[in-house]
């Protein structure tokens, strides 16, 4: 066995089935097309990076950014997991809020981080993941709803709950629909939904961005092709204090979005998913615009959706950037903090389903041993 296939951890366990050494050997033989790869996919907007600097200026593109005052702000963020065992699935969704750093001496909106969780154990159903991401989705929005702060960030884009709710609301499985909606019912999610697409001081910040509008209007200003997204182009052109004029997003997939489910599961006869589909229609009437904002020259740029007040009020924009810009720590952590710890506690998830299972494991060893062997103990084998 090489030296790449055993070794050991942290606490003196042996981990074993690495990748095998001749495998890894061929994987960094092919570092030179990878290399090779990167620059031919981003070598052409650096090199026009001074170019498309201009033709950013002369379209109006670029705005600068400076800071004023400063105001309470949260994030929001979420997890699931699924615990396939050998005769079930455990099934775990949290939420978490946090609050940022204070600005201007102001007080707190909060008292201690906000968090909410559902779980079940259910019969094996591959929809039951479904459930898990709507749950998620709607306890991430309970808790956005309850935030008081003058700027609240969701960790994602506007498109990441519908995606979510449809996905469980949609489902074949009678008891992935049922619940669904129970979930729904339980925090009260039409409301928050309804807050999540209205509110102004509610901004989305997706990490992964695959949007490609500016490259393409750049592009087309200087009669070429530009490879690369949006937020790519933008952290070459923009410098540090500069945001982009406020776009509406495009049509698509914006005024495709919808919630619907189908006919006669629990979720289409409680009537929820038509309510839901309704409070969409300001999303599909495009009523959100994307604003990238580079803080400064040690950091990337990030992608802001926003709501029509804040898009259309240059300082309502200036309050919400000057806010954010106070959460920007330093360059190791390259999104605002509260975003930056919601994402690391909810990450959490999985160990939290694990401190689960085990609880359960040790009690069912108590009461009834042969549950504990044979139905709780994971289907696959365990590994690191």
């Amino acid at each position: 066995m090489t030296s790449l296939e055993i070794g050991h951890g942290i606490d003196g366990a042996v981990d074993y089935a690495r990748l095998p050494e001749d495998l890894l050997a061929e994987l960094l033989a092919q570092t030179p097309t990878v290399v090779r790869q990167v620059r031919e996919l981003l070598g052409p907007a650096l090199a026009a990076r001074d170019d498309l600097r201009r033709a950013a200026e002369r379209t109006g593109l670029i705005n600068e950014h400076e800071r004023g005052r400063a105001g309470s702000i949260c994030a929001v963020d979420g997890g699931f997991a699924v615990e396939r065992t050998i005769a079930v699935d455990l099934i775990l969704a949290v939420a978490v809020g946090v609050e940022g750093f204070l600005g201007d001496g102001g007080g707190t909106g909060w008292n201690d981080n906000q968090y909410a969780s559902f779980h079940r154990v259910l019969p094996h159903h591959l929809d039951n993941e479904r459930l898990a991401r709507a749950s998620m989705v709607a306890h991430e929005l309970a808790v956005l709803a309850d935030s008081p702060h003058d700027v609240a960030i969701y960790d994602g884009s506007h498109l990441t709950p519908v995606i979510g709710l449809n996905s469980g609301l949609t489902s074949g499985s009678d008891q992935v629909s049922e619940l669904s909606v129970a979930v729904a019912a339980d925090v009260d999610l039409e409301s928050a939904f309804h807050r999540f697409v209205e509110q102004p001081s509610i901004v989305a910040m997706p990490k992964y961005d695959s949007s490609d509008d500016l490259s393409r209007l750049l592009g087309a200003a200087l009669g070429t092709t530009i490879s690369g997204d949006d937020k790519y182009v933008t952290s070459l052109i923009l410098r540090g204090g500069e945001y982009t004029t406020p776009q509406q997003v495009r049509p698509d997939p914006w005024r495709e979005l919808h919630i619907t489910t189908r006919p006669g599961t629990p979720a289409e006869l409680s009537g929820l998913p038509a309510r839901f589909d309704a409070l969409l229609q300001p999303l599909r009437d495009r009523q959100l615009y994307y604003v990238y904002w580079r803080p400064d020259d040690a950091a990337p740029s990030y992608r802001l959706e926003v709501k029509p007040p804040l898009a259309h009020d240059r300082e309502a924009l200036r309050y919400v950037l000057s806010t954010l810009a106070w959460q920007i720590t330093g360059p190791f952590v390259r999104e605002p903090y509260p975003q930056y710890l919601a994402d690391v506690m909810a990450k959490s998830v999985g160990l939290g389903l694990g401190a689960l299972q085990a609880a359960a494991h040790l009690a069912l060893s108590r009461a009834q041993p042969e549950l504990a062997e044979y139905l709780v103990r994971s289907y696959r084998t365990e590994g690191k």
